[in-house]
């Protein structure tokens, strides 16, 4: 073979193999997109935390606002900022950085900057046409939520306000630097509550910001100076708005009154009185003729701008209204309610005066709220939950989707649920309305029939036996438990010896035993069929709101081994044979609001409460041993609030979590979990003297971090991944 002709092969091999690759290429861009298009349609995986394969629903909603070109509605949540397309009014994306919920949004001007007011004191600013997060910056105290939010009409300021702050803080929009803070309201109220400001809005000449606060007064800033007027409106002003040619501002207060401020003169134009005790939410149309207002009654209300008569009452909210915005084109009306709905409302179709409308246009956004009760189903294929919205749901778990759900009504929350062969059952408890008492719900084939155990009192902790027949329910004015024959309703037991408060119930795995725990520090253990009292973990104490309150039980498996965890963040280890305590895990910065063992007893779940909402698993095969683990070996991170749920799939693969953010996360517990080594030489820190201890053991078969059989590089590169945790 001559040159020429090794040359031409040469040729050959390398065409061929450049077709090949860019027929792989193709193939696989073709299924980038296969897949990009499947998931642009099953928000249930978008954004998703690690280790997670789906969130069931999408947080509760607190603001929304549409686009300056109208093209979108943004709808902040409590897991991040919902984009919505209004032609379609299908979400097109969920803005969220996995750490904290939103509870304020708005756009720049131009429509190229989504603002959002966390739920943690932070601001952060999103790039609308890539959808990116640009910055996040510390702009309040991070046990507040920024409750307002408002640009300049040229978008390089952002103004910002906080629950209960009492001072506006601007900010430099290019830059993502503080400008100033304005101070002057006070802050407590009138009557010596705590104070703040409530609404922010700019002029439409951006020369003045108004701020309105529940000391009572709105206050007229110079945004070049800093110096401000006073408007003195009496009660706690909670909302207002400039008209768009910038003449009039609109108040909303707790005297449920609306004033309509002249911006030359400051004085009131005229008022009106809204038929509720408060007006929380207000917004002008584009073109400044309709005026929408909400009250403490649900009800939007609109009003002619011009002569202060009620046009209109929109009534489908069941629970008090959070946002009102007017769409660019002044034809539709969004609102949220506190019952975790947004809804749209047809302007056009608002045409017959002083008319009530049942019906709003469409739902946008309907979600769960706080999670009270999840259950799996034996077969691991279904999830029941309930919620604050009164509402028990059945997901198929497989497609994320909600299969069917029922209306608990006034009966209160729901606060356990259970499978049964032939159906679901629920409880839920009321303490306050018609409806107060303790309530049982069958359902079968899509119908559903109501027992109410008992009225009155106050009820907390509800729970079902393993096998659904049993209902143990707490009577919180006289601090006993009650348990319910959940087919007839019968009364089987009371059982009294706890000295106040009860939060958290659990039934060991064979249904014989029952454990609670509250505010009077200890666990005290029951026997089911003869209602006695068994034993008494750790010591009573009479004094209310300690630190070691008890709010999680959960059993192992077995039975042998009971977990507890409350208000000092730490989780007590109990032999339930001896009454002794085994150990004690430290591991949450706040409180404990949920325990759960895996069905093989390998594991432990505790679910975090105050602003924390992680999960920790923890090596469970140790608990009884003379060395027993100490240390979580993974952390789950994905929710924005307090974790108040867990359970187990019963075929050990998933992991649910409920939470205050108003949703259910499933975890795939097989996955690749985030390790969290040991402290091996047992000083309290992961240091640089695990590094050494692990590397003077090199090729030992302790200590073995990540479990491959041997101490190793792939151990000492572990640990420096996490030095100082």
């Amino acid at each position: 073979m001559d040159v020429k002709q090794l040359r031409f092969y040469v040729r050959v091999y390398l065409l061929d193999s450049i077709q090949s690759r860019f027929f792989n290429v193709m193939l696989l861009l073709a299924a980038i997109l296969f897949l990009s298009d499947a998931y642009a349609q099953d928000s249930t995986q978008w954004r998703l935390p690690e280790s997670t394969r789906a969130r069931l629903s999408k947080g509760s909603p607190t603001d929304v606002q549409f686009s300056p070109d109208g093209t979108q509605i943004a709808v902040a949540s409590s897991i991040g900022i919902w984009l919505y397309d209004v032609q379609t009014e299908q979400e097109v994306d969920l803005l969220t950085d996995h750490v904290r919920g939103v509870r304020s949004c708005m756009y720049s001007p131009d429509g190229t900057i989504l603002a959002g007011g966390g739920m943690d004191g932070t601001l952060l600013l999103w790039d609308v046409s890539t959808r990116q997060l640009i910055t996040t910056f510390k702009g309040h105290d991070q046990w507040r939520w920024v409750i307002t939010l408002a640009f300049s009409p040229d978008g390089r300021t952002l103004a910002s306000s906080a629950n209960y702050e009492d001072a506006v803080q601007l900010w430099d929009v290019p830059t993502a630097q503080h400008r100033a803070t304005f101070t002057g309201h006070a802050g407590v109220t009138a009557e010596g509550r705590p104070g703040g400001v409530t609404a922010v809005a700019f002029s439409p000449d951006g020369r003045t910001l108004a701020s309105s606060s529940r000391d009572g007064t709105i206050r007229l800033w110079d945004v070049a100076t800093g110096e401000h007027d006073a408007i003195l409106v009496g009660p706690e002003v909670l909302t207002l708005a400039f008209s768009p040619d910038g003449r009039t501002l609109a108040s909303g207060d707790k005297g449920n009154r609306i004033h309509l401020w002249d911006m030359d003169t400051h004085q009131s134009r005229w008022n009106f009185i809204e038929p509720t005790q408060l007006v929380s939410a207000i917004a002008f149309s584009p073109d400044g003729t309709l005026l929408a207002s909400e009250g403490e009654d649900d009800a939007i209300r609109l009003w002619d701008a011009n002569t202060g008569q009620q046009n209109a009452i929109l009534t489908a909210h069941t629970r008090p209204i959070r946002s009102l915005t007017f769409s660019p084109d002044g034809r539709t009306l969004a609102s949220v309610g506190e019952g975790n709905t947004v809804r749209l409302w047809d302007i056009d179709m608002l045409w017959a005066p002083n008319t009530t409308y049942t019906e709003s246009k469409s739902i946008l956004h309907a979600h769960p709220g706080y999670i009270t009760a999840i259950a799996f189903s034996p077969d691991s294929k279904l999830l029941a939950s309930g919620s604050d919205d009164l509402v028990f749901r059945v997901w198929n778990t497989e497609t994320a989707k909600v299969r069917e759900s029922f209306i608990a009504g006034d009966t209160g929350w729901i606060r356990a649920a259970a499978f049964f062969a032939d159906g679901v059952a629920f409880a839920s408890t009321a303490s306050t309305g018609a409806d107060t008492g303790v309530h049982l719900w069958r359902t079968r084939g899509g119908t559903q029939a109501l027992l109410t155990l008992q009225q009155g009192s106050v009820y907390t902790a509800t729970r079902f036996s393993p096998d659904g027949s049993i209902l143990a329910s707490v009577d919180g004015l006289d601090d006993v438990i009650l348990l319910w024959d959940s087919t007839t309703g019968e009364r089987l037991a009371t059982l009294e010896g706890h000295r106040h408060w009860i939060f958290a119930l659990a039934f060991s795995p064979d249904g014989e035993m029952l454990a609670s725990g509250g505010g009077d520090s200890a666990v005290l253990l029951w026997d089911i069929g003869s209602g006695q009292h068994l034993a008494t973990l750790g010591k009573q104490d009479v004094t209310q709101g300690r630190r070691d309150d008890v709010y999680a039980l959960a059993f192992s498996p077995d039975g042998r081994t009971l977990a507890s965890g409350g208000a000092d963040g730490l989780i007590q280890l109990w032999d339930t044979d001896t009454t002794q305590r085994l150990s004690t895990l430290s591991g949450h910065t706040y409180e404990v609001d949920a325990l759960a063992f895996s069905p093989d007893g390998g594991t432990l779940a505790s679910g975090g409460g105050g602003w924390e909402g992680i999960i920790l698993l923890w090596d469970a095969t140790t608990f009884r041993t003379p060395d027993p683990q100490v240390s979580p070996i993974s952390i789950l991170k994905g929710h924005t609030r307090e974790v108040e749920e867990l359970t187990f799939s019963p075929d050990g693969r998933t992991l649910a979590s409920g939470s205050r953010d108003g949703t259910i996360l499933l975890w795939e517990i097989t996955s690749g979990l985030t390790q969290i080594p040991a402290d091996v030489n047992g000083d309290g820190v992961l240091n640089v003297l695990d590094l050494t201890f692990i590397a003077s053991r090199l090729g030992k078969a302790s200590p073995d971090v990540n479990g491959d059989g041997v101490v190793n590089v792939l151990d000492l590169v572990l640990v420096a991944q996490h030095i100082g945790e």
